[in-house]
């Protein structure tokens, strides 16, 4: 899952440097996302593999999942809808 996390997150980076095109949301967004699934896939990385507690990295694990929901309807409730 922290795999999956990071690869979103770099995915969501190069978005935001431009390297990528494939973006869906605004630039702000892409760059909360990246943000996001880089920290939390790495700090789930280490909860798993560096501390061995692989309870805490699945919890840490999906806590990107539901602050990017929460992030994603803030950005569709305030988006200009046209």
């Amino acid at each position: 899952m922290s795999a999956l996390n990071l690869y979103l997150g770099l995915r969501c980076f190069l978005n935001a440097i431009h390297v990528l095109h494939t973006a869906k949301y605004s630039q702000t967004t892409t760059v909360i996302f990246a943000i996001l699934f880089l920290a939390f896939g790495a700090a789930g990385l280490y909860f798993s593999f560096v501390r061995p507690d692989p309870r805490l990295g699945l919890l840490v694990a999906f806590g990107p999942w539901v602050l990017a929901i929460v992030v994603l309807f803030l950005a569709l409730v305030t988006g200009n809808q046209q």
